[in-house]
């Protein structure tokens, strides 16, 4: 049986289409989002904007200044690297429940993104590595069994994603995390909830290390980097 799903309010569309947006660098971390502007690009009214501004606000993607407005977030290393220890303490239970409840079918989709991401390595495409890592742990959280965890879960990666995004382009981060990931994967498959756990953690410790040694030049980088056209 098909289970319906409601198409998305007009707010809900216009807060994935500002997620893209700040984690792809549309919108420079610091830069002022004008109502006006974002009501007259996706045509609708400043009423739909704000609400969406205030869900984005929730995720600290934006952050509104009395009598300024709203300005894309921009988060300190230190802020960051808090962040990450959170991912580490979070992501180890998700990682570690998924190998324990996930059905064999999920384990499979499972499989396919890490296969996607090693594609993604071989051909040096940040951009399909970079979807292909969050497919996963869109698949991780489905099978966790935890819908709390992945509500924590996905709030903070609101956050991370737009810096994970430019990491992965040092330290060689593409081949080791796919290196990590077919790891995960043999230790999931197993039902090795231990050794899930280990590699998890083990990975996002790298992934944190690469952001910390290389935060200047990301930051640089989100600054310098061509934007592409805002276009409805």
């Amino acid at each position: 049986m098909k289970v319906y799903q409601r198409p998305p309010t007009v707010s809900e569309s216009i807060v994935r289409q500002l997620k893209e947006d700040i984690i792809k660098g549309i919108y420079l971390p610091g830069e002022r989002i004008k109502i006006l502007d974002l009501a007259k690009r996706f045509g609708v009214s400043q009423t739909s904007v704000r609400e969406a501004l205030k869900v984005l606000q929730k995720s600290d993607l934006v952050t509104e200044i009395p009598r300024k407005g709203y300005f894309v977030t921009e988060l300190s290393l230190e802020e960051l690297m808090d962040i990450w220890k959170i991912k580490e303490e979070l992501w180890s239970l998700a990682f570690s429940w998924f190998a324990e409840r996930a059905t064999n079918e999920q384990i499979r989709k499972a499989k396919e993104c890490v296969h996607q991401f090693r594609e993604a390595y071989l051909e040096n495409d940040v951009d399909k590595a970079f979807e292909a890592n969050f497919a996963l742990t869109d698949v991780i959280l489905e099978g966790c069994g935890s819908r709390k965890l992945v509500s924590l879960l996905q709030s903070i990666e609101d956050q991370a994603k737009r810096y994970r995004y430019l990491s992965l382009e040092y330290e060689d981060n593409l081949r080791i995390s796919s290196q990590y990931f077919a790891e995960l994967i043999r230790a999931i498959e197993k039902r090795n909830v231990q050794k899930t756990e280990q590699l998890i953690r083990e990975y996002i410790r790298f992934s944190g290390s690469v952001l910390e040694k290389n935060y200047n030049n990301i930051i640089s980088k989100m600054r310098k980097r061509p934007r592409a056209p805002v276009t409805q």
